[in-house]
């Protein structure tokens, strides 16, 4: 009984506290902070008996997963039912239906949305076999018990991700049901309410498609690996390495935030988390070193929503394209290297000139933790990621690979006392597991509806059709048209989410213009990713914000400004797919990393206006158009970015040598 009590108390440990610096240097309190800005932060804090409630079915949730990640799933459909079913139990338990329920317990509202979801969950599972014997022919029973999971899934979105999908829903069902009213190429022949219920909830498509089928099979196997590796102290691995790597460059803590956030984003499932977990010690630090606060909250918003597209994890977007394209998920994972490596060297240049125009310093000696000691305590939880990498490279199956993380991962933890995770750790382990997978799954299967509405009615293809009509062929400008639509469908939707409708709306019109599908879906990531960071919705920002106590608008203007070369270099590998890996040489492939590079450290520059020195606008024009002609490929284009490159360093050298009293303040602090 005592053990019970132990591993199943009735207190919990705040994620984010915990992260939180003992010296004080947290000015806000970042959980806090979440709760204000992501809606999927605002679960209730469980006490009692509904906290060991909770704990029991995280703990059953997670040893389902793991078991049939390792022995197999039941049917599918059956396997889909009883994730979802998982998904929603928790949903009612966490979340509030509104700002005025109570917020410490569920009501009887949410305890009868509990029984109704058991009641619908066992029911579809058992007549599973039935429908399938009748070939699929719906009974009443069926149809409204299919109205029903539709909808708590769209009532479970509300709750957790928030109006703006749900909106999305509602508006692409009234096409499905009314499109015969709709005027012009837009019309279709409309479906009634019964073969629109069916086609969301009892087939393989809508709710049940592919992206409820990636939750359950790839990314949850996934989210508990990364709340397992950050439970047994990657962490704060990769915090003190970054502290240690960053923190003694000039503009040190800007620097770590770009290093740590890049390490802790491949294994975190969301950019708004990251700002938060990572933020927590470097914003402050920022501040302290001489940073405004809309600029220290704008570095950790570029920075946290980079590690979307950091291999090998990256977040968990890559499990879903790698299924829509039918690769190998290290065939994702590998060609995302070096559009990661530009994205962040992109931010990472920007702050570099930046501290060196302010004549900024390092991090001070104290502020720096001890890495050789963390690596001591924690150093060796790094190996359940190199197994990982090595099962994947050599063919295992995602699922499969992720179970053998895990248990390597647990059985890493028990080799020093800092990092080893008893009944107690596991247990809060699957509780933070279970609820980082509400939001993913939830919104993958509302997802699920705008898929089947597209596939429906055809509306996308007819869509794309108009779009590439619009561009008049001009494969730039279809580009430009295409990246509008993924940022505006991606504002204010988790990026999982995001990527999945502007992949089935977006996709289509790059295919119609003849551009590989590999590009194709790339092109749309990247936006799905930045769109946390683009102007008038943007998230990631917002949480920043909230951190730094910087202005919102002014934090998104300059987190957008940081990471403009990820809106840039979506551009360059679909006229480059060297930058993807596709080459046939690897020498190709090297030298389009180079000069991308090269491009990358000259746009920062023009941006930033400095250089070694202070950069009229003209020479700010010239260092843009030499970063842009050394990122399009050809031997002609390097060859103008050589000469404009020419231009920048005579000027510099003339501007240098007319000011030699001038020390140029970039010394690094010992």
């Amino acid at each position: 009984m005592s053990f019970f009590k132990t591993v199943f108390k009735k207190s919990e440990k705040d994620d984010f506290m915990e992260k939180m610096n003992e010296d004080g240097t947290v000015a806000v309190d970042p959980d806090k902070v979440l709760r204000e800005h992501d809606k999927e932060s605002a679960f209730r804090k469980l006490s009692g008996y509904w906290l060991i409630l909770v704990k029991i079915i995280s703990v059953l949730f997670v040893s389902y997963q793991l078991i049939t990640a390792r022995f197999g799933t039941p049917i599918h459909m059956k396997h889909l039912l009883i994730h979802l079913g998982f998904i929603l139990v928790l949903i009612w338990l966490y979340y509030p239906a509104t700002k005025k329920s109570n917020q410490t317990k569920p009501t009887i509202m949410d305890i009868g949305l509990i029984i109704l979801t058991l009641v619908t969950v066992v029911f579809m599972v058992m007549n599973h076999e039935a429908f399938v014997a009748r070939r699929g022919i719906a009974t009443t029973a069926d149809i409204v018990f299919g109205a029903i999971i539709a909808l708590m899934v769209i009532e479970g979105t509300r709750r957790v991700v928030g109006k703006g999908l749900v909106i999305l829903i509602m508006i692409f069902l009234a096409y499905a049901l009314f499109g015969n009213f709709v005027p012009g190429i837009l019309a279709h022949r409309g479906y009634s309410l019964t073969r629109v219920i069916y086609s969301m909830s009892l087939t393989g498509g809508g709710i049940f498609g592919v992206p409820l089928d990636v939750s359950a099979g790839y990314l949850i196997i996934f989210i508990i690996l990364a709340a397992l590796l950050d439970k047994s102290g990657l962490g704060k691995l990769f915090n003190d390495i970054s502290c240690a790597i960053g923190g003694r460059m000039v503009g040190g803590p800007a620097k770590v935030a770009v290093i740590s956030s890049a390490l802790a984003g491949t294994i975190q499932g969301s950019a708004a988390t990251n700002v938060a977990t990572t933020g927590a010690f470097t914003i402050p630090l920022m501040k302290k070193l001489g940073y405004k606060a809309h600029f220290a909250g704008a570095v950790e918003a570029a920075a946290s929503t980079g590690g979307q597209i950091m291999p090998p994890i990256m977040g968990t977007v890559a499990f879903i394209m790698a299924e829509y394209l039918g690769v190998s998920y290290i065939t994702i994972a590998a060609a995302a290297v070096i559009p990661a490596m530009l994205y962040f060297s992109g931010v990472f240049f920007q702050i570099d000139l930046r501290s060196r125009k302010m004549g900024l310093k390092g991090m001070d000696k104290e502020d720096i933790p001890d890495a050789i000691d963390t690596i001591k305590k924690y150093g060796h939880m790094i190996l359940s990621l190199v197994l990982l990498v090595y099962l994947l490279l050599v063919g295992f199956s995602p699922s499969y690979a992720g179970f053998y993380a895990v248990v390597s991962t647990w059985i890493l933890s028990l080799v020093r006392k800092e990092s080893r995770l008893g009944p107690k750790g596991l247990v809060d382990m699957a509780v933070r597991a279970s609820r980082s997978a509400l939001s993913i799954a939830i919104a993958l299967a509302a997802a699920g509806f705008v898929v089947a509405v597209l596939s429906m009615t055809g509306i996308g293809v007819i869509l794309a059709d108009n779009i590439v009509f619009l561009s008049r062929g001009i494969l730039f400008i279809a580009l430009l048209l295409t990246m509008v639509v993924s940022i505006i469908l991606g504002m204010g939707l988790p990026t999982s989410a995001c990527y999945i409708i502007a992949a089935t709306i977006a996709v289509p019109i790059l295919r119609a213009m003849e551009v590989d599908a590999f590009q194709a879906h790339f092109f749309v990531l990247y936006f799905a990713v930045v769109s946390t960071i683009t102007p008038p919705v943007a998230l990631s920002s917002y949480v920043a914000a909230g951190m730094s106590g910087g202005n919102v608008t002014q934090v998104s203007l300059a987190a957008f400004r940081l990471a403009i070369a990820a809106f840039i270099i979506p551009f360059f590998f679909i006229y480059n797919p060297a930058m993807l890996l596709i080459a046939d040489s690897n020498w190709i492939i090297l030298w389009a990393a180079v000069t991308a590079l090269v491009g990358t450290y000259l746009l920062s520059a023009g941006i930033e206006g400095y250089l070694m020195v202070d950069l009229p606008w003209w020479t700010r024009i010239v260092s843009i158009g030499a970063a842009l002609t050394f990122m399009y490929p050809g031997t002609m284009s390097d060859i103008a970015g050589a000469v404009l490159l020419a231009i920048m360093a005579l000027y510099i050298f003339r501007a240098k040598k007319k000011a030699p009293s001038i020390k140029d303040n970039t010394t690094v602090s010992a």
